[in-house]
């Protein structure tokens, strides 16, 4: 299986962000990390269920945040970075400004036929 060059490219990315010290992986840590403030940059992966996705937008929110998507997989997060995780964020202004160079703007979350009023 071959790999996109802007995939592998955030691949690459992500695990010197890790080398680094600043990927932060994990609902939970990244989380944590927005209400200290630390996070830079918010990505989840392309696989990421529709429930923690809203979850995810949904703090986001309260911490002036846009989640933006990476094309890139759980299983692929965990062979480049040693963890397999969906939702990742950056402690570096640097690496976010990068690595939201390859990702895409996160859908927010459309209320669905009968979710509205229309009044």
């Amino acid at each position: 299986m071959t790999q996109k060059l802007g995939q592998k490219q955030e691949l690459s990315t992500l695990s010197l962000a890790r080398r680094a010290g600043k990927l932060i992986l994990g609902f939970d840590k990244v989380k944590e990390e927005m209400e200290a403030g630390h996070v830079e940059g918010l990505f989840y992966s392309s696989d990421l269920s529709e429930k923690s996705r809203k979850e995810l937008c949904f703090i986001a929110q309260k911490h002036q945040l846009e989640p933006m998507m990476l094309d890139i997989t759980m299983d692929e997060m965990l062979h480049a970075c040693g963890k397999r995780s969906g939702v990742i964020a950056l402690a570096d202004k640097g690496f976010a400004k990068k690595i939201a160079s390859y990702a895409k703007p996160s859908a927010a979350p459309q209320p669905q036929n009968g979710d509205h009023n229309d009044l």
